[in-house]
């Protein structure tokens, strides 16, 4: 039950971000933001899943300790190092780098086809 529940909740999250974008109101940081979130809170249940432990939580470690066990591949790590990079300009206020609002949607586009054809065991 807990580990759908934190499926649930990515799901949440991804949806919202697509919201966000549809939204012209919103800062496409907003959506940069909550797609991380989702991404990172994929990564670390994954490594909890498969007992990779950190000292230091981070996107970046979370993908090093997938690839090192042959979770994810090169490419992997090399569009998880971009996603992380959007979200991290997002959420210090880079605002320029994170301004289009068409590369967030290919982030999101992105993020959901990478969780979608990996699969966290349960």
């Amino acid at each position: 039950p807990q580990h759908m529940i934190q499926i649930e909740t990515v799901s949440d999250y991804m949806d919202q971000a697509n919201s966000l974008l549809s939204n012209a109101s919103f800062h496409p940081a907003a959506a940069a933001v909550l797609i991380g979130a989702s991404l990172e809170e994929f990564l670390r249940v994954w490594c909890e899943a498969e007992g990779i432990q950190f000292t230091k939580p981070s996107i970046d470690n979370y993908a090093k300790g997938l690839y090192d066990k042959d979770m994810i591949n090169k490419q992997d790590i090399k569009d998880i190092t971009a996603w992380g990079g959007i979200r991290n300009d997002a959420a210090h206020g880079n605002w320029d780098s994170v301004s289009d609002k068409n590369r967030v949607r290919i982030m999101l586009d992105g993020v959901n086809l990478f969780m979608r054809v990996k699969t966290v065991p349960k």
